[in-house]
């Protein structure tokens, strides 16, 4: 999420931008709500449903972002915010122009200037689309509804259920030690490699289901659940409303956040049960290794900090601290001199050293990721070609 400071308002004189046709347009697709944050009092919070672009504006410089059509003069939109109270003259709205593009938030000709990677924040350009493979997005209310409105009993038995199957996971592995590993390397292979690929991004429903319940659960309202693959990686990602999320307690907010993981390491819990229960070497023997893969992925990676998922989301919450990867690599290029926005007070004590630590732990935890896909995938090919 990109968060802007307010433009600033003045009366310099006018040039030659008085005359200059805007080519930025704030898309009509772009969705917007408007939130309580603590810290900075009312914001507004965009969205790009068809996209990764995601932005946090104050009212004002949001009213001066929405003007901008792509076919008016700078002197007719200085015009336009005048009657409604804003004074921006050219110049100033030009520069502002100019910093919307580079964030993505106007386009020109219909397409955005940028391509933010969800994860990273990194601008792949030409790329994202071979990045980012976004396979759909589904809107789980009415389901989560239906869900909620079944009798207490059965859905108090089926969360017990879930959390024995949860709680079982790390105990069956403990118990099973090297044992599972060896398993594990013994039965996928060849096409079973295929197989739980598909089944990891398949248990994405299950991993996201969890978050979207939890939310609506706690009556905050979702907004949409979609699924992507990411350089090649399977991932999905819930996202509720943020005026009901801003309104939860931190308690609930971690409960929602940790939802994700539960159902996925209950999913893992019921493949390592089945694991014991079948025949080595059986149809169900494999599929619940496959299952316990899938589950334990889902459970574990997604728990890392260096990703934007639940791992992040949690130390967001924990410091407080919105935005803190771009945080994070904008205080890494100041310390290394490369351009980056001067900060509008000086940084708390050990706050530095803080950002710095979630910047490196990004690069180097992506590239172990990278690798680590490409060695999968590659042995995966090896197998099938053998």
């Amino acid at each position: 999420m990109s968060a802007l400071t307010a433009p600033e308002i003045d009366t310099t004189p006018p040039s030659g931008a008085e005359t200059m046709v805007a080519r930025g347009r704030f898309p009509v697709r772009f969705e917007h709500a408007e939130i309580t944050d603590p810290a900075r009092g009312r914001r507004i919070e965009i969205t790009d449903p068809t996209g990764d672009g995601h932005w946090l504006l104050g009212p004002a410089e949001f009213e001066v972002a929405r003007v901008f059509d792509g076919q008016s003069s700078f002197a007719v939109l200085s015009a336009r915010l005048a009657a409604r109270g804003i004074r921006a003259d050219a110049v100033k709205l030009a520069q502002f122009e100019t910093r919307l593009l580079s964030l993505g938030l106007l386009e020109i000709d219909g397409r955005g200037h940028r391509a933010r990677d969800p994860f990273t924040g990194f601008d792949f350009a030409l790329l994202h689309h071979l990045v980012i493979q976004r396979l759909g997005v589904i809107h789980p209310e009415p389901v989560l509804d239906r869900l909620l409105a079944w009798p207490r009993a059965l859905r108090m038995g089926l969360l017990g259920l879930s959390a024995l199957a949860a709680l079982a996971a790390p105990v069956l592995l403990a118990t099973m030690g090297s044992t599972f590993l060896d398993q594990v390397s013994a039965t996928l292979t060849g096409w079973m490699l295929p197989l739980l690929y598909l089944v990891t991004l398949a248990s994405g429903f299950l991993h996201e289901g969890g978050h979207a319940l939890a939310c609506r659960a706690l009556g905050v309202k979702v907004r949409e659940t979609g699924f992507a693959i990411y350089f090649l990686m399977p991932f999905a990602w819930t996202r509720p409303d943020r005026r009901d999320w801003e309104a939860l307690a931190m308690g609930p907010r971690m409960v929602a956040i940790l939802a994700g993981p539960f159902a996925s390491q209950a999913l893992a819990g019921l493949g390592l049960m089945l694991m014991l229960a079948a025949p080595m070497g059986s149809a169900p023997h494999a599929a619940g290794v496959i299952l316990a893969a899938a589950g334990l992925f889902g459970a574990t990676v997604t728990l890392l900090p260096f990703l934007n998922g639940d791992g992040y989301l949690m130390l967001v919450e924990v410091l407080r601290l919105p935005n803190l990867r771009r945080r994070a690599f904008d205080h890494l290029r100041r310390s290394v001199g490369l351009h980056a926005p001067a900060l509008s007070v000086p940084l708390p004590a050990g706050r530095g050293p803080l950002l710095l630590a979630v910047a490196f732990g990004t690069i180097l935890g992506w590239a172990g990721l990278w690798i680590g896909m490409a060695w999968w995938l590659g042995g995966m090919i090896l197998e099938l070609v053998r």
